[in-house]
C-alpha cells in the first residue's frame, strides 16, 4: 500500500513540473506622465525566454470610462488594467498563466504649470505692409519666455490683402507631448488655440468721396492753379491739339510754339475710386481728386482758345493718426480741351467702369 501511495505521489509532481507558470502582473510595469489632471498611463511588459511568441499575444488593456479618460488621469484615481492573450497557445505551450485584471492607483503627479491664453499669445507681432485696403500680413513669434518661445504662430486662411477693421485669425501650434511632459497646462479660448486680432492703426486709402476735407481741397486748388505758368504747366503740351480742335490757327516764333495759359479759375473737383470687385488689381491706382479750371490758351499772336483743364492728384490718404494727406507735389494737369464733353468724361470716369467718381461739394 505504501508503495502505491509513493507511485502516485511521483507520478503528481512529474505532471506538476510539466507547466511553466507566467504572472503577467509581475511582469507588467506601469507608469505615469504628465501632471495632475492631464495624466497619462503607459503600460510595458516584460518577456520570458524561450516564450517570446506566446508574449507576441498578450495585450494589456487600459479600460477608460466615461469619467476616466487616459491621458487626462488625476491623482487619486483607479485604473482597471486587463490582460489579453491567446490562450489556445498557453495550453500548447503547458503554461499556467496569472493575469486578469487589476487597478492601478495613480499617484505622484505633479500641478500643472499653467499657460493661460493671453500668455500663450503673448509672442504674436502681426507686421503690415502697404496701405489699406491693400495691406498684406505678416505674423511672427517674438518671445523669449519659455514655453511661449517654442510657439509657432500662423494666420488661418490668409488673404492676399486685408483692410482696416479686418480680423487676422492666428492659431498657435505647439508639441502637445512636450508640453504634457514639462507639466504645462496650456489654456484653450472658445475657439481652441486660435485668436482674433483686428488691425488698427494703419494708413488708409480713401474710399469715399466725403472722407476728402475741405482744407485738403483748399490746398489742391491753390496749388493747381499755380501750375498754370511757364514752368511745369507749359501750355505747349496742350495747345497744338486745342487750337486744332477749335479750327484756330497757331504760329510759331523760331520755330517753336508760343502757346500759354491765361486765366484760370477754378471750376469744379471729383473724387475718383476704384471699384471694391478690382480693388488691388495690377496697374490699378486706388483713388485720385481732378479739379478743373477754366481757363484759356492763347498763342503771341493774341489767338486764343477757351480751354477747360484738369488737375490730378492721386493717392490720397488718411494716416494712422486721423490726418488726411496727399502729396501735392504729385500734381499735374493731365487733359485740356475747348470741349467740356471731353473734360465731363475724364473727371466723371465715363469711359472706365472700374471706376466710380463722385463730385465734391465746394
Amino acid at each position: 500500500m505504501a508503495l502505491a501511495l509513493a507511485v502516485i505521489i511521483v507520478i503528481y509532481l512529474v505532471g506538476f513540473a510539466r507547466y511553466t507558470y507566467v504572472n503577467l502582473s509581475e511582469l507588467t510595469t506601469a507608469e505615469v506622465s504628465g501632471y495632475d489632471g492631464h495624466g497619462t498611463l503607459r503600460t510595458s511588459t516584460a518577456t520570458m525566454a524561450g516564450l517570446e511568441d506566446f508574449f507576441q499575444t498578450v495585450d494589456v488593456s487600459i479600460l477608460e470610462t466615461d469619467d476616466m479618460v487616459n491621458g487626462e488621469l488625476s491623482n487619486g484615481d483607479k485604473v482597471e488594467i486587463s490582460y489579453n492573450y491567446n490562450k489556445e497557445l498557453a495550453k500548447n505551450l503547458s503554461l499556467r498563466v496569472r493575469g486578469g485584471s487589476e487597478f492601478v492607483t495613480i499617484k505622484n503627479l505633479p500641478e500643472g504649470k499653467v499657460i493661460t491664453y493671453d500668455e500663450l499669445f503673448s509672442g504674436v507681432k502681426l507686421t503690415y505692409e502697404g496701405i489699406a485696403p491693400l495691406l498684406t500680413v505678416s505674423v511672427e513669434n517674438v518671445s523669449t519666455s519659455s514655453p511661449v518661445e517654442d510657439v509657432v504662430y500662423s494666420i488661418v486662411e490668409p488673404k492676399e490683402f486685408y483692410d482696416e477693421g479686418d480680423e487676422v485669425i492666428v492659431e498657435a501650434t505647439f508639441d502637445e507631448e512636450a508640453a504634457v511632459a514639462n507639466a504645462y497646462d496650456i489654456q484653450e479660448g472658445e475657439e481652441g488655440y486660435t485668436k482674433r486680432f483686428t488691425i488698427t492703426g494703419v494708413d488708409r486709402y480713401l474710399t469715399d468721396a466725403s472722407e476728402v476735407p475741405s482744407t485738403l481741397l483748399d490746398q489742391m486748388k491753390e496749388h493747381g492753379a499755380s501750375l498754370f505758368g511757364t514752368e511745369p504747366g507749359d501750355a505747349n503740351e496742350f495747345g497744338l491739339r486745342v487750337f486744332m480742335s477749335a479750327g484756330v490757327m497757331y504760329t510759331t516764333s523760331g520755330g517753336e510754339y508760343t502757346f500759354a495759359w491765361r486765366n484760370p479759375v477754378y471750376i469744379s473737383s471729383y473724387f475718383t475710386c476704384i471699384n471694391e470687385e478690382h480693388m488691388g488689381e495690377p496697374g490699378q491706382q486706388i483713388n485720385d481728386i481732378k479739379v478743373v479750371y477754366d481757363g484759356a490758351i492763347i498763342q503771341s499772336d493774341g489767338r486764343s482758345v477757351s480751354t477747360e483743364a484738369v488737375v490730378v492728384y492721386k493717392d490720397i490718404i488718411r494716416k494712422a493718426d486721423g490726418t488726411i494727406v496727399v502729396d501735392l507735389d504729385s500734381g499735374h494737369i493731365v487733359s485740356a480741351s475747348n470741349k467740356d464733353s471731353d473734360i465731363k468724361n475724364l473727371v466723371r470716369a465715363s469711359d472706365d467702369a472700374n471706376y466710380t467718381s463722385t463730385k465734391l461739394e465746394q
